[in-house]
């Protein structure tokens, strides 16, 4: 498991810088800082309580592995936890109100307002970037978990 941890480090170091998203208005600009603030918030929350697992458990935070099926080039994923039980990858959603979607459906909406993408499709993807990027004998290890912060409830169809 520390090779697949030295793996995941030396891929957030080499394209950290590469996944910021220029935006072409003001505007835009605003919502995305606010949106990545407080996506960053959700994740600093999952990161407190990971810190508390046993001492045998490696966990990863906002980890860049490449994905060329991304339209970045990208994943950036959110939590990898390495346990004897399995390679858990948490995708951490940091909304308040409902949020409406179903497993077959590629976006869902926040508060029947905002889309996003499906949480477990984009975790699927994420998934399938770091099998890309391991040997074979660990890709029947995973578990794909998505973490809602914030009081964000699920009407979801899955």
């Amino acid at each position: 498991m520390k090779l697949l941890s030295n793996l995941f480090k030396k891929n957030k170091q080499e394209t950290k810088q590469k996944s910021e998203v220029k935006s072409t208005t003001s505007q835009n600009k605003h919502n995305e800082k606010v949106a990545a603030r407080k996506g960053e918030i959700g994740e600093y929350k999952i990161d407190i309580q990971l810190a508390q697992l046993p001492k045998e458990y490696r966990h990863l935070t906002d980890i860049m592995i490449k994905n060329e099926k991304a339209k970045s080039g990208y994943s950036q994923i959110d939590h990898i936890v390495i346990t004897p039980y399995g390679i858990f990858v948490i995708e951490t959603k940091n909304y308040q109100g409902t949020i409406y979607g179903g497993k077959e459906r590629k976006t869902w909406s926040v508060n029947g307002k905002f889309k996003m993408m499906n949480p477990f499709i984009q975790n699927y993807g994420h998934i399938q970037a770091i099998k890309n990027q391991i040997d074979e004998k660990y890709h029947n290890q995973f578990i794909s978990m998505v973490s809602l912060q914030n009081g964000a409830r699920s009407k979801s169809t899955i």
